[in-house]
């Protein structure tokens, strides 16, 4: 499946999920803010998110902290462009 992102998106993806870059089978730039990314499996791809989410994403008291912000985003819109066809 095919999903744009914005750059700071990818590098989130890229960066800060863990074995998301396993996923990534090609990517290009589409503009200076966007890049497409082709991925082996968008579901695999969406459960390495929310584990992040669980691992990383939540501070000590459950509460979500900066990262799992940005990480909830990421989900959303990944989940935004599978169901929608985009």
């Amino acid at each position: 499946m095919l999903i744009k992102l914005s750059n700071e998106m990818s590098k989130l993806l890229l960066e800060e999920v863990e074995d998301a870059q396993s996923l990534v089978l090609n990517q290009r730039k589409v503009d200076s803010d966007t890049k497409e990314l082709e991925v082996s499996d968008v579901e695999e791809l969406q459960l390495l998110i929310n584990d992040e989410i669980v691992y990383r994403g939540l501070d000590h008291q459950e509460t979500i902290n900066n990262l799992g912000k940005k990480l909830y985003e990421l989900y959303d819109e990944i989940f935004h462009q599978r169901h929608s066809g985009d």
